[in-house]
């Protein structure tokens, strides 16, 4: 199974020899174990707060299916296999339709009720992802309309039901600290706190005390003692942006951390042990970094573990217009505006320019265009006037422009060869066929 790490997990039967026995089972996989003997016991650890249930129907107190009817009336979020007892299957059909993701029956065997949970595991991970997207700070979730978004994503929340670090690589802009935010957010480690640092923006001795803290007396200034954002990160995740840009002397304290979990504040000796996730981010090529002898080989290994490339605005064209339009959404709220509509005109420019500082470029430019325009739709002319006038002269060579053309061609082709057939057409392209709908709408075929 999947690392289950901190994953809360419920058991509800009334016969304690059955409870103790998945305990014995479960146990090892490294869940948060808890436990109740019927309906009113197992309503009271639900609102508590659980990820994953394993709900018995026979119970006193409240039967099961008197549980999930009161869950679901209270929107108490869990994902919920209930058990029941052979020749009883009307009632699992019931919990189904009250909201149940699965069912077993008794007797059964231990294997088949831990791949029950780990299925359960992956759907409240799922769960916590998409409440992540529309939930993160200011609405600021990835966006997945394109193909190669939906793909990173898809890995993303793999990486997410892990404790592995993670190195997050792309141009500045991308979103990397978003992912990043996201991931957290989807983890079992979402109860603890996302802790964030631009390792660029500070010099190597302010850094070194920021991220490990210091001790009173460490240094002309230090006053007092100060926490660093590792022991603030104790329980949760600790978000690393452009590690890249580090010292030696820094990195070699940083991988002491990665493989034993414990680090010192400047100006102490006193080890601290320190349970954390890391995530850092960088917008260079730390391969070729090592190679050339700036970063160490053994920290970049450590880093490397799972390895997601955040791709640049340009290469991603289909998650432009959305995105536009959730910052447009998001300023028009924050100016006590109604909802702002971006005209037509302006979406095909904004698809059209190059974007060479990615979604962060993206976002002043709609902010400035917001701030521009006159009523509830944005205008092409309140955007810059290098957008509003044309990105195509802008792109080296015109080559996106050209791969766009060749994209709509052979989508046209397909179509003509499948007698306008969508669902023919996306199969021979090894496409899903919502996604090929998006394109015909984009390219007006």
């Amino acid at each position: 199974m999947s690392n289950l790490k901190g994953t809360r997990l419920l058991i509800v039967d009334d016969d304690a020899s059955i409870r103790d026995a998945l305990v014995e089972r479960l146990a090892p996989q490294g869940f948060a174990l808890s436990t109740a003997g019927s309906g009113r016991d197992a309503l009271k650890a639900l609102r508590a707060g659980v990820d994953v249930v394993l709900l018995d129907l026979q119970l006193p107190h409240g039967d099961g299916l008197s549980v999930l009817r009161t869950a679901r009336e209270e929107e108490l979020e869990a994902t919920v296999i209930v058990v029941t007892a052979y020749g009883t299957i009307e009632r699992a059909v019931e919990a189904m339709r009250l909201g149940a993701y699965d069912f077993l029956q008794k007797p059964f065997a231990a294997a088949l009720v831990e791949e029950a949970v780990k299925r359960a595991v992956e759907r409240a991970g799922l769960r916590r992802f998409a409440a992540a997207r529309a939930s993160g700070p200011e609405s600021d979730a990835p966006v997945c309309v394109s193909a190669t978004m939906q793909e990173l994503m898809a890995t993303a929340l793999k990486a997410a039901a892990s404790d592995s670090t993670l190195l997050l690589s792309g141009e500045s802009g991308t979103g990397k600290e978003i992912l990043a935010g996201a991931i957290h957010r989807a983890s079992p480690r979402a109860r603890g706190p996302f802790v964030a640092l631009n390792c660029a923006a500070l010099n190597e001795s302010l850094l070194e005390s920021e991220i490990f803290g210091h001790e009173k007396g460490a240094f002309t200034g230090a006053l007092a003692r100060r926490v660093g954002r590792i022991e603030a990160a104790h329980g949760g995740t600790l978000f690393l942006d452009e590690i890249g840009d580090t010292s030696a002397a820094f990195q070699v304290r940083m991988l002491r951390v990665l493989q034993e979990r414990v680090f010192t504040r400047v100006g102490s000796s006193a080890e601290i042990a320190v349970d954390l996730r890391v995530i850092a981010a960088t917008h260079r090529n730390l391969r070729a970094e090592v190679a050339a002898g700036k970063f160490r080989e053994d920290l970049f290994f450590r880093l490397n573990v799972i390895a997601l490339e955040v791709p640049p605005l340009r290469d991603r064209v289909a998650d432009i217009a959305p995105l536009a339009q959730v910052f447009a959404e998001r300023f028009a709220r924050q100016a006590g505006r109604g909802a702002s509509k971006i005209a037509p005109d302006a979406l095909a420019a904004l698809e059209s320019w190059s974007w060479p500082g990615n979604v962060r470029e993206l976002k002043n430019a709609v902010e400035r265009a917001c701030v521009m325009s006159e009523g509830d739709e944005i205008a092409l002319e309140d955007f810059p006037p290098e957008i509003a006038l044309g990105g195509e002269a802008q792109r080296p060579a015109a080559f996106h422009s050209r791969v766009e053309s060749f994209r709509a061609s052979v989508i046209r082709e397909a179509l003509a060869q499948h007698g306008g057939s969508q669902t023919q057409a996306a199969r021979a392209l090894g496409l899903q066929r919502s996604y090929l709908a998006r394109l015909i709408r984009k390219y007006g075929l």
